[in-house]
């Protein structure tokens, strides 16, 4: 039983295409997939570009510091489940929310603060192909998470993560009982985001004809997040224990655009956003059989080279994500990532569907308390992903999400 668990556990590893890094293996990859499909789309970014999504605390814990100045709650889920590579037995489960509150008008300093939880679980389904069947086999983790935020001149958020992760066997019939093992590790990450046309100018805009403007932005962002901070992980031989996957995540974005502005009405009317990132993960051993240790923070990853230069190896995977908002009601997304464990090029894209801009316009045209207060307050999210676009492996990724923002002006 036991030499039967650790091969199916390497084998099943291997199905994840992203433990293949020169520095060895790790346990539980399964901390190393986005769940977000906003996220995924846009080349399984998420550390350095500021994003109201509320999974994205899962890669920088201070993403809850920025969404929570503005968004009081957010909730996503799967409506439809995620067949992770295309095989039919691989599925990949997730929910998160997020609450949050700015206390400036309370305190009179512009800080917020955010909480957010989010479970995600790969199931491997039944593993009939061994003999005699190894049984059901589930990995899953609850996370918890707090952001700080400050808008002052600039943005800057800090955050930290506590993850609860387990990993079980259910043996098949004649076995003994199922085998989970549990582990708890840390994450904590900063985010600092420059809006360059408001510190140049604040009052900045063009006008268009008699009541309406059009209002420039332009922000820059850097971000770095460590996850997975934790000791060992083992399944059956405690002296055979494995590193956890012990990630530095490093890169920067860019976001440019309009609104368009009169006395009473404000939208965004097209905006994009451009992130680059890389993952090191932060472990060292020559094979398989040879002892490992933890390496220190971004031991291998290259600003110039991996970021600037956008250039993955052995050891580093880089990103990219483009996203290109259209009137707050249609996205679309792409991205690409590359380096350790991927050979080649691997594709991204994704589209999503928002209710915000739709309130916003009808509430325009129809003159009503009931629709500013849905303006003002409520949105709808819908997203539609394809992670490893256009390969044999492709996987289809949708979300629902629904936010409740801006509660500061009912108090007011």
């Amino acid at each position: 039983m036991k030499t039967r668990c650790s091969l199916t556990i390497l084998i099943l590893f291997q199905l994840f295409l992203v433990t293949n890094f020169a520095q060895g293996e790790a346990a539980v990859p399964f901390l190393l997939l986005n769940p977000s499909p906003s996220l995924s789309a846009m080349g399984a970014t998420g550390t350095a570009l500021p994003t109201d999504d509320p999974f994205a605390f899962l890669w920088n814990p201070a993403q809850l510091g920025y969404t929570s100045q503005t968004n009081n709650l957010s909730y996503i889920f799967y409506p439809s489940k995620v067949d992770w590579l295309g095989f039919g037995w691989l599925e990949l489960n997730g929910i998160a929310f997020n609450v949050g509150y700015n206390f400036n008008d309370i305190i009179g300093f512009p800080l917020s603060f955010g909480f957010g939880y989010a479970n995600s679980d790969f199931d491997y389904g039944f593993q009939g192909i061994f003999e005699p069947p190894l049984g059901e086999v589930k990995d899953f983790y609850n996370s918890y998470s707090i952001g700080l935020g400050i808008d002052y001149f600039v943005q800057i958020s800090i955050g930290y993560s506590i993850k609860e992760v387990s990993s079980t066997i259910v043996p098949d019939l004649g076995e003994p009982s199922s085998l989970t093992r549990k582990t708890t590790v840390n994450d904590f990450g900063i985010l600092l985001s420059i809006p360059v046309l408001r510190l140049i100018d604040e009052k900045l805009q063009f006008q268009l004809d008699k009541s309406f403007f059009a209002k420039p932005t332009f922000d820059f962002s850097l971000g770095y997040s460590k996850s997975n901070i934790g000791e060992e992980f083992y399944y059956i031989d405690k002296n055979q224990a494995d590193p956890l996957p012990r990630t530095d995540r490093l890169g920067y974005g860019i976001s440019t655009g309009f609104d368009l502005v009169s006395d009473d009405f404000r939208i965004n009317a097209f905006n994009l956003s451009f992130t680059v990132e890389a993952d090191d993960i932060l472990i060292k051993r020559e094979s398989m059989t040879s002892d490992w240790e933890y390496q220190p923070t971004l031991s291998d990853l290259k600003f110039w080279k991996n970021i600037v230069q956008i250039e993955g190896n052995e050891k580093i995977v880089t990103r990219t994500g483009t996203r290109l908002d259209f009137f707050e009601t249609f996205t679309y997304t792409f991205g690409h990532f590359s380096g350790r464990g991927y050979p080649d090029l691997q594709k991204t894209n994704g589209y999503e569907i928002r209710a915000k801009g739709l309130l916003k316009l009808y509430a325009l045209w129809a003159r009503n308390p009931i629709t500013d207060f849905l303006r003002d307050h409520f949105d709808i999210r819908y997203y539609n992903t394809n992670y490893f676009a256009d390969a044999w492996n492709e996987t289809k990724m949708t979300g629902l999400a629904f936010y409740v923002h801006n509660l500061n002006k009912l108090f007011e």
